[in-house]
């Protein structure tokens, strides 16, 4: 096998990484003897089972305890104390994967998750596989967990990430700075033809609420807040409501929006959200690692609420830096931001340019080009 690109769907953003890379080796006519997997279907059932649904249990439920594991972990004492049992774990729990990385002995690994890249690591570290391994971090802060000296190339999102890795005694000439790859930008589109199909209506102010892969953050007081803009701006504004894999949502949402004085189309889960965004003006959202980045490549300004803390606090942090997002602690909020975006032009436009200043739109090309070197 040429190339392996692997994740581990704990989270919608792992594996829409990845089909971005695949992506990518099609349209270079390059995806002969290259695959794409999920690891975690080649892990025990149970294991396959609790990886995502714990992660997701935590950060709908207990936010302060996964914040608590996060920045535990982030210690470097205490994760010399865990790391042991971790991998013990993960090599008890992914003893196909194991089986088929030997059996198929891929010349390229690219790996989107940090679950993956431990169980390729430990087997370069044992000489069982060859294989290159390249980590693509799929934030823009890199946690412990991703850092291996079996690792042959991280690719990050920016300079702050490269920092980041620095600083934690990675070699320089081991970081690529590509950006999180994703699908590219709808350029080729005629955004009038993708309005009419999405049902949007001309001339309004449009704003894109997303709940992540599984619909979580409060999507329905955002709806609710939003309804109570002035009627002068509110007539101006139009709702698109995102609310992915989450069935319950979807169908709360189904009886709210049409009691609600302002213009909205509701929609499950969507494959190709990126069309969304390409004719939004601003989103609402967490700040997931690959929202974030898709955003960015359309030049998309972000409003963030709720990010999980951790990962998707670093992410936040730097986009509000950069001048590409605000936050917002409570769903009411959401109205003064939107008013003043809808009042003042000028200010969307900055944010605009300050998120394609952020933007990687070559970056799943780029990860191709760099694993090609290596084919």
């Amino acid at each position: 096998m040429k190339a392996l690109i692997v994740y581990a769907k704990a989270g919608a953003g792992h594996r829409r990484a990845a089909e971005a890379v695949y992506g990518a080796f099609k349209r270079r006519g390059e995806d002969k003897d290259v695959a794409l997997i999920d690891c975690l279907d080649y892990t025990n059932p149970w294991f396959k089972y609790l990886y995502p649904s714990t992660y997701l249990f935590l950060v709908r439920f207990l936010p302060l305890v996964w914040a608590g594991i996060y920045y535990a972990l982030e210690n470097r004492t205490f994760y010399s104390l865990i790391r042991p049992l971790r991998r013990l774990n993960n090599h008890l729990a992914s003893k196909r994967f194991v089986e088929f990385l030997k059996r198929e002995r891929p010349r390229v690994v690219i790996s989107t998750q940090f679950f993956a890249s431990e169980v390729v690591a430990a087997l370069k570290r044992k000489g069982e596989i060859d294989s290159i391994l390249i980590s693509v971090v799929t934030d823009f802060g890199a946690h412990m967990f991703w850092e291996s000296e079996d690792v042959d190339i991280f690719v990050v999102a920016g300079g702050d990430t490269k920092e980041d890795l620095i600083s934690r005694n990675i070699p320089e000439e081991k970081i690529r700075v590509l950006g999180i790859p994703v699908e590219p930008p709808l350029k080729e589109f005629n955004k009038a033809n993708l309005r009419k199909e999405i049902g949007l209506k001309e001339g309004l102010f449009t704003v894109l609420i997303v709940g992540g892969g599984f619909g979580v953050g409060p999507i329905k007081e955002l709806a609710f807040s939003l309804d109570g803009l002035d009627p002068g701006i509110r007539d101006k504004v139009q709702l698109l409501v995102v609310c992915s894999r989450n069935k319950k949502l979807y169908e709360e949402m189904e009886g709210i929006l049409p009691r609600l004085n302002i213009n909205a189309k509701l929609f499950g889960f969507v494959p190709d959200l990126y069309k969304m965004m390409a004719v939004s003006d601003v989103i609402i959202s967490k700040s997931g690692g690959l929202t974030t980045s898709e955003a960015l490549a359309q030049g998309l300004p972000l409003i963030i609420i709720s990010p999980i803390p951790g990962q998707e606090t670093k992410n936040c942090e730097l986009l509000v830096k950069k001048g590409a997002a605000y936050r917002i602690d409570r769903p009411v909020e959401v109205k003064k931001v939107i008013a003043g975006l809808v009042k003042m032009p000028d200010r969307l436009e900055k944010m605009r340019r300050n998120a394609l200043g952020l933007a990687r739109p070559d970056s799943a090309a780029d990860i191709a080009a760099l694993a090609n070197n290596y084919i």
